[in-house]
């Protein structure tokens, strides 16, 4: 099992499956730092894809959390490559990340979908994420 250090209702079952799914590294660190940052209640998870969610546990999927956290926090990043030097590259890098975790979690057909549909309009997203008027605005 993984040991994640963060503390909320979902940190075992949350360690569990990643032991189970096996993603690769930085997949499970981006989760991990999601989750210490509470990131999970300010979350939607999986936008539009309820049927990834975890729903019989009441939690969201952790790759949608963990993408929200990664719009959230931006060019502040500390996952982000040091050749990153824009919001555009930093975006991409976000959602490359979030497609590789889908893939991660056995869903290869919805990574491809859904990159695209981050490429095409997560720009607004990545922009909620971060203003400060929004519920989920910077800390």
């Amino acid at each position: 099992m993984i040991a994640l250090k963060y503390n909320d209702d979902h940190s075992h079952l949350i360690g569990e499956i990643l032991a189970e799914v096996k993603p690769r590294k930085i997949v499970v660190q981006v989760i991990a730092a999601a989750y210490a940052d509470g990131y999970e209640k300010k979350s939607d998870g999986i936008t539009l894809m309820p049927e990834l969610e975890f729903s019989s546990f009441k939690m969201k999927h952790p790759a949608g959390v963990a993408h929200d956290w990664l719009y959230f926090m931006g060019m502040s990043n500390p996952f982000l490559p040091k050749n990153i030097k824009t919001e555009r590259e930093a975006r991409l890098w976000c959602d490359n990340w979030f497609s590789d975790a889908l893939k991660d979690f056995s869903h290869p057909i919805r990574a491809r979908v859904w990159w695209f549909g981050l490429r095409v309009g997560g720009w607004r997203a990545w922009k909620i994420h971060r203003d400060r008027s929004d519920p989920y605005g910077k800390k």
